[in-house]
């Protein structure tokens, strides 16, 4: 049904509206704007050009906006690994990530730095990339599956400096053999651990 109060029709450019889902009919300026007149490629790609303004962050876009608007509602449904359900809010987020993002200031991530998340997913793994985000360095995302040669290789190539990791990543980390010197802070999700933060 459409929106109330709206009174407009829709047709693409050549009358067929059969391929067209029903839920475009509600917005047809919307609709104008995503699906242009396919039929001249050569013009299309004339008239494109990407709107990026000149300062954006990612970790606003997705968290921090949304919780302004309403910081009660879910942004993500976390399961955890013994089967319980818990909603996490985009104020939940946005708190969390702004402490962490503080914290990693405060010990010289700047940004460019490397962060590199080595967790499940869930609450901890997004907070982790929103607040590098938040910072302007560069999260580089690891894998739980990643074996110690896999992920040597990742932390000495993309020159981490900050590891965040919960106990099994530390306990795999800790098995690289040869030095990473760049990285210089471990946060564990799971608590202090040896020289890890908690």
């Amino acid at each position: 049904m459409p929106p109330h109060g709206w009174r407009g029709s829709l047709a693409l450019a050549d009358g067929d509206n059969t391929a067209l889902p029903a839920y475009f009919s509600a917005f047809p300026r919307t609709t104008a704007l995503i699906l242009p007149d396919l039929r001249d490629h050569p013009a299309l790609r004339r008239a494109f050009h990407w709107q990026i303004p000149s300062r954006y962050n990612i970790a606003t876009e997705v968290c921090d906006r949304w919780a302004a608007l309403d910081p009660g509602r879910t942004a993500i449904i976390e399961v955890s690994r013994d089967w319980r359900v818990t909603p996490v809010s985009f104020g939940a987020l946005r708190e969390a990530s702004d402490r962490l993002a503080d914290g990693l200031r405060r010990r010289g991530v700047q940004a460019g730095d490397r962060v590199a998340i080595l967790l499940p997913q869930g609450r901890c793994v997004l907070t982790a990339h929103l607040a590098a985000y938040k910072i302007g360095a560069i999260a580089v995302p690891l894998a739980a599956l990643f074996g110690v040669d896999a992920l040597a290789y990742r932390l000495l190539d993309s020159g981490a400096k900050v590891l965040i990791s919960d106990a099994p990543g530390l306990a795999k980390v800790r098995q690289i053999a040869q030095p990473l010197p760049e990285l210089s802070l471990t946060i564990s999700t799971d608590g202090a651990d040896g020289d890890a933060l908690d």
